[in-house]
């Protein structure tokens, strides 16, 4: 994320009109977080991370492995989550990942009495949202739009605008709308101050 997208891109209102003060005591009172955002993002890009402009990672993810091997696209949130990087992850746009899932690449091989260790990469499409303490298994497959329920554990593929919960994760009867155009990153105050709703 860059600062010159968001002030290209900022809300404006007539100036010195209420707005303008509100919006602007916004964007005063949440400069910190945005500024903790911004090194965040170029800390991960300095390690080899492929993270566009606009994606917001918490400062206090926890991420193990080789960051080279991390692809985050546009408009992202991931919240205080554990990465661990041992195969490709890659995340698509519009994703929210919260707080608390585990995302893991690696394992050991329980047939095998020298319990050898093997790695699959994890792939999450657009518009998914693994929601709070999930644990995502090497070699998942996350669909566009699916939703991984809090706590659950995923082992198999997730479609495309599927529903899982449980440990193990099982899919429900029901399904995700297709049609879905939010942008998680404008929910975040520091961006939201910026770009308005």
């Amino acid at each position: 994320m860059s600062f010159t997208y968001l002030w290209q891109n900022r809300e404006i209102q007539p100036i010195f009109s209420y707005f303008w003060l509100k919006s602007w005591a916004k964007r005063i009172l949440t400069f910190p977080k945005l500024i903790t955002v911004l090194k965040t993002n170029l800390f991960l890009k300095i390690l080899g991370t492929n993270i566009t402009h606009i994606s917001i990672v918490s400062n206090k993810v926890r991420i193990d492995g080789f960051l080279n091997l991390l692809t985050i696209g546009e408009y992202t949130f991931v919240g205080q989550a554990h990465i661990a990087i041992h195969s490709d992850i890659r995340i698509g746009s519009f994703v929210v990942i919260n707080d608390g899932v585990k995302l893991l690449t690696a394992s050991h091989n329980i047939d095998d009495p020298s319990w050898s260790s093997f790695s699959k990469p994890i792939i999450i499409d657009d518009y998914a949202w693994i929601a709070t303490d999930a644990i995502i298994l090497p070699g998942v497959h996350i669909g566009k739009g699916a939703v991984v329920g809090a706590g659950a554990v995923v082992s198999k593929n997730i479609p495309e605008y599927g529903i899982a919960v449980g440990n193990p994760a099982k899919l429900l009867d029901k399904r995700r709308i297709k049609e879905l155009n939010y942008n998680p990153v404008k929910l975040v105050a520091c961006y939201q101050a910026w770009l308005g709703k």
